[in-house]
């Protein structure tokens, strides 16, 4: 039979091991919002406004491409 301050000791440990799994756990929600706003700050330096284009539509398309870059990178990276 084990004593109430082995049984608390015990649930510490558990905890602490649940809470270092969670810590090595990807955050892959974080990880597309860090991959889309570097691929958009990459995509809004190189955009150059074309024909009837406004800065607006650049930063629309350049933000539609980061989103869309980030989720078919996020994909790949979770097959590995």
């Amino acid at each position: 039979m084990m004593t109430k301050i082995e049984m608390e000791a015990m649930e510490a440990v558990i905890g602490m091991r649940k809470e270092m799994a969670k810590a090595n756990e990807i955050d892959w929600e974080q990880r597309r919002y860090e991959i889309a706003k570097d691929y958009y700050v990459m995509a809004c330096s190189q955009a150059k406004a074309r024909g009837g284009e406004t800065v607006g539509d650049l930063l629309e398309a350049a933000a539609w491409v980061s989103v869309v870059a980030a989720e078919k990178l996020i994909k790949v990276l979770k097959k590995k």
